[in-house]
């Protein structure tokens, strides 16, 4: 998945990895003859070992994976939606464009798929195609994860420029799943922009119990402490970031903001 932002882009990568190499024994294609069903038991190893692969960041391997299961049943849809996560990160849009279309003929009800091409869509710039197929996966009542569909629409949002929308959106994925660390992450740093800097140290509070601070969030740390007129917490943020990344152009710019 393309970076907009630095840490949600990485965890909504893992998320839609996840998303595949658990539900390989989800399909609803009936397969009633012997060799079929070998052949889409085979077709499920491949895919559960393409979305390992994925989230390790071996593209290639995961890419060869999904090309054996497909061999093994053309019909699995969770194989062509692989494939199509995989050239996404490979920036083969036309290849992964034809993918997702192929598993959304097979399975055109499947949250998860609908969640990921939608994700695919938003960085098209086709916006508004996208947010409806991720609106249908959040709805979806058999979807065990909603909250990813509502963290992918709140980022394509926000990626947008709709703010106050993408606001709505992670606020709803934080209801449902009150951990999940990258719309909290979003949430403070969209709330800062809305000038809520009393909220934005809420979430961001939040997301820290829950994560170990990186790069960005401990800039973020000071850029909300500033607003919020809190030179304690300011200096904390500034004393961690100079033990931990005393080299990082974000630790410059924060200093030279400050004098």
């Amino acid at each position: 998945m393309r970076a907009l932002f630095t840490l949600p882009a990485m965890l909504l990568a893992l998320a839609l990895a996840g998303c595949v190499a658990h539900s390989t024994s989800t399909e609803t294609r009936l397969v009633t003859d012997a060799a079929g069903a070998d052949g889409r038991r085979r077709a499920e190893v491949h895919t559960a070992l393409a979305g390992e692969y994925y989230a390790r960041g071996n593209h290639a391997v995961a890419l060869e994976e999904t090309r054996l299961a497909l061999k093994d049943d053309p019909t699995y849809a969770q194989a062509h939606n692989m494939q199509a996560l995989v050239y996404m990160e490979l920036r083969e849009d036309t290849a992964a464009r034809k993918a997702f279309d192929k598993a959304l003929r097979l399975s055109p009800n499947n949250p998860e798929l609908l969640n990921n091409f939608g994700w695919f869509l938003c960085l098209q710039n086709e916006t508004d195609r996208g947010l409806s197929m991720m609106q249908r996966a959040a709805s979806d009542t058999l979807y065990a994860s909603p909250e990813k569909a509502m963290l992918s629409a709140g980022l394509c949002l926000r990626r947008a420029g709709r703010m106050e929308e993408a606001e709505q959106q992670l606020r709803r994925a934080v209801l449902v799943r009150p951990d999940l660390i990258g719309a909290l992450f979003n949430l403070a740093d969209i709330s800062l922009a809305l000038g809520k800097p009393k909220d934005a140290e809420i979430y961001l509070l939040r997301y820290m119990r829950l994560s170990q601070p990186t790069l960005e969030a401990l800039a973020l740390g000071v850029r909300v402490a500033r607003a919020n007129g809190d030179k304690v917490a300011e200096d904390s943020f500034m004393q961690q970031l100079r033990r931990r990344f005393a080299d990082s152009p974000q630790l410059r710019a924060l200093e030279a903001s400050r004098r």
